[in-house]
């Protein structure tokens, strides 16, 4: 697993018109790699999750340019990817969050760019998912070529604490479990349910042939 001192910051130049979902046209914009502390920003503030997992293997981002003074302008999208929380039998690398601020940029273009450089550090599947529960269809995916793998079923994702959402991880980060009896035990003066999702949306995309026959193997492919 790649830590966070082995995500090496990157810069290449934002000159390659794409199609894009957004206002801001792609010529204003940087794409870079390794803003892990910026990107984690742009997480916590305007990510529905309002977290980070731990095993984050790959950052890329968009920049404003920096105009007169030269450098890069204000981080305005990121996508950060990870080793899948859930494991498969063989190694994938998951796009777990994707995010942009205040202003409105091509989300598409920012995926394509990652997929080329992961594709060059010899990646080969990618997968992701959008969740249901918060209305997300996979449109930015859909609109990359990404592959559809069918909607999986609701599962638990975390706890209601007094009717307040808390989510699996934080559950275990916090409390040390995210058993409903457990933490019923841990916290008997509070009502505390399973909160149960919608199911979530399954993308993948290959990279090459070696991803195409891995993604055989893990059953991404109709027979």
């Amino acid at each position: 697993m790649m830590n966070n001192a082995q995500i090496v910051e990157g810069r290449t130049t934002g000159r390659h018109p794409l199609p894009g979902d957004g206002a801001m046209p792609v010529s204003a914009l940087h794409f870079r790699t390794g803003r892990v502390d910026e990107a984690r920003t742009l997480v916590l503030q305007h990510h529905y999750s309002g977290r980070c997992a731990t095993n984050l293997r790959f950052v890329g981002s968009l920049h404003e340019d920096g105009g007169l003074f030269g450098g890069d302008g204000p981080m305005v999208a990121a996508a950060l990817w990870y080793t899948p929380g859930t494991p498969w039998k063989e190694d994938v690398l998951e796009l777990g969050r994707l995010v942009r601020g205040e202003r409105r940029v091509p989300l598409t273009f920012l995926v394509s760019r990652c997929t080329k450089e992961l594709r060059r550090q010899g990646h080969d599947l990618l997968v992701s998912y959008a969740d249901s529960t918060q209305g997300h269809e996979g449109y930015v995916y859909r609109a990359c070529n990404w592959r559809y793998h069918g909607k999986r079923k609701r599962t638990e994702d975390g706890v209601l604490i007094d009717g307040v959402f808390k989510p699996g991880r934080s559950c275990v980060q916090f409390f040390g479990t995210r058993s409903v009896t457990k933490l019923r035990a841990l916290m008997p003066h509070k009502t505390i349910e399973p909160h149960y999702d919608e199911g979530k949306h399954c993308f993948w995309l290959p990279l090459g042939t070696k991803g195409e026959a891995k993604a055989r193997r893990l059953g991404l492919v109709d027979a």
